[in-house]
């Protein structure tokens, strides 16, 4: 008996497979507009696997996942542009089986990467991050608030796929709301949740155009990425063969001290942006993040001095900046560095610096460290803002002080 159900599965499966290829190549005839072929190949692919995974556990009694019968009919509609697939930064399959009705952002480099994509009018969920930086995100600070960057009311975003259909979570693979933790709380709803590293440029290449893939948003993405590739191509080729000047970079939390004073390491994001835009970076040392005294810095002779500044995208006025460096410098003894003496001790925002932002932390490090190129690092910024970003650049805020050489 039990190999005549297994016999009478098959041919089940067989039969109804043929009957679903019908349907497949009827829909393929309505839907076929300009969808590339590795879209086709992965919705064929997944579609497929969809479709044996129903049939094994409906005529196999086999305990296996599946759609049901309305969510199959629902995935052949949107064949071929659908389904879609991706594997995340930490190599979790994440798939998409129709279009994105809502976004929900957990950290603010998502929030951009998707106004970037021209998808922010789909964003419905926001952490504090994103709330706060009204300057970039003026309707999207708006949306509805599901949490903070480390603590996420996971109830709530189950609660926005409900009212808005289909939702995709981004959230970062290392910092905040792990991707872990956020798909064990969302994918039993039949929310899709993508861990992507939107913070490392060298990283972003790759992650944005997985996103877009999500978002169906690839011609968005290359238009960003070339961009971004046209001026590090430029500023690599203007600083190549050039002195590089002794540079030093640390953080506010500096301030104060003359010992245990935080830098920048061999393998961090800093030290490979100051090597890439002509400078040497006096801390490329074997620990990652080293921590130096007053004096080693004294001994290290830099000529340029950079301190980032968190929780700020820039100042209203020279004051605070001013402010600052005085504080930096205060009671450090560093008064005989060429750095000092030249005025070249730099305060800059820290959220311009990565990320997204890119192109512009190259033209402003590479501008510091050789005041003669013929390169305007706030018109690259201008250029970030405006066509990508879609805000108006602020032309009171200042991005750098103090203000470098035309």
């Amino acid at each position: 008996m039990k190999g005549n159900r297994t016999l009478v599965g098959l041919l089940v499966l067989m039969f109804l497979a043929a009957c679903f290829l019908v349907t497949v190549m009827s829909a393929v005839a309505q839907n076929q507009n300009n969808v590339s072929l590795d879209t086709d190949a992965v919705a064929k692919e997944v579609l497929a696997t969809e479709l044996m995974q129903y049939l094994r556990a409906e005529y196999l009694d086999e305990d296996v996942a599946h759609l049901s019968v309305e969510e199959l009919k629902e995935l052949v509609s949107y064949y071929p542009q659908y389904p879609r697939q991706i594997m995340d930064s930490t190599n979790r399959t994440v798939t998409i089986y129709k279009p994105i009705t809502g976004i929900v952002v957990l950290n603010s480099d998502a929030g951009e990467a998707v106004k970037i994509l021209g998808a922010g009018d789909k964003v419905v969920g926001i952490i504090d991050t994103v709330q706060e930086k009204t300057f970039y995100f003026p309707e999207m600070s708006k949306q509805a608030l599901v949490g903070t960057w480390e603590e996420v009311e996971w109830e709530e975003i189950v609660d926005l796929n409900s009212k808005f259909g289909y939702i995709l979570v981004i959230t970062y693979t290392k910092y905040g709301a792990k991707v872990e933790i956020a798909a064990e709380k969302l994918e039993p709803f039949g929310i899709p949740v993508a861990g992507l590293n939107l913070y490392d440029p060298e990283d972003i290449p790759a992650e944005l155009s997985k996103l877009s893939v999500l978002l169906d948003s690839e011609e968005n993405a290359s238009k960003y990425l070339k961009w971004c590739e046209d001026y590090k191509v430029l500023i690599e080729e203007a600083v190549s063969g050039k002195e590089k000047p002794a540079v030093f970079m640390t953080k506010t939390k500096a301030i104060g001290l003359k010992s245990e004073i935080p830098t920048f390491g061999l393998g961090t994001t800093d030290n490979d942006l100051c090597e890439m835009t002509g400078g040497k970076n006096v801390a490329n040392l074997t620990t990652k993040y080293p921590k130096v005294s007053a004096e080693w810095v004294l001994c290290e002779e830099p000529d340029i001095i950079i301190m980032k500044v968190g929780h700020i995208d820039g100042w209203d006025s020279e004051t605070e900046p001013e402010n600052l460096i005085e504080d930096l410098l205060d009671g450090k003894g560093w008064n005989s560095l060429n750095a000092v003496n030249d005025n070249n001790v730099y305060v800059v925002p820290h959220s311009t610096l990565y990320g997204m932002e890119q192109p512009f932390a190259m033209a402003l490090f590479a501008k510091m460290f050789h005041p003669e190129l013929d390169i305007e690092p706030t018109e690259v910024y201008k250029e970030f803002l405006e066509e990508f970003m879609r805000v108006e650049y602020p032309e009171d805020k200042i991005f750098v002080y103090p203000a470098l050489a035309g």
